[in-house]
């Protein structure tokens, strides 16, 4: 599941959305979108372990500026792959050590 260098790899990322199918689902998602998008208001919203996007596209539908930190290079090219993915910058790293430039109205981590 996991590739060489101890990150997600292409295996678990060609499936990850699918496996998961329940939690892009409207009813799961709009909700969690609309309070992202109260909460940054007019600001930089920033993704800690944003994936494929699941939440980070539909907020940037809404106009919010989205930055995302991810582990896995897999997933972050997914995310590039979608309609809209390449809009939004990635930094690849661990969040919980990986530094960005700017400020940010909100930080999340879902799911």
């Amino acid at each position: 599941m996991k590739d060489e260098d101890g990150h997600f790899g292409e295996r678990v990322a060609a499936s990850y959305d699918e496996s998961a199918a329940d939690m892009f689902e409207p009813g799961v998602l709009d909700p969690v979108v609309g309070v992202l998008a109260d909460l940054a208001g007019g600001g930089r919203a920033l993704e800690l372990g944003i994936g494929t996007g699941r939440i980070a596209l539909p907020l940037a539908r809404r106009g919010i500026s989205v930055h995302g930190i991810e582990l896995s290079r897999a997933m972050a090219a997914r995310l590039r792959a979608k309609p809209g993915g390449d809009a939004i910058a990635v930094t690849i790293g661990d969040f919980a050590t990986t530094r960005v430039d700017g400020t940010f109205s909100v930080a999340y981590l879902v799911f």
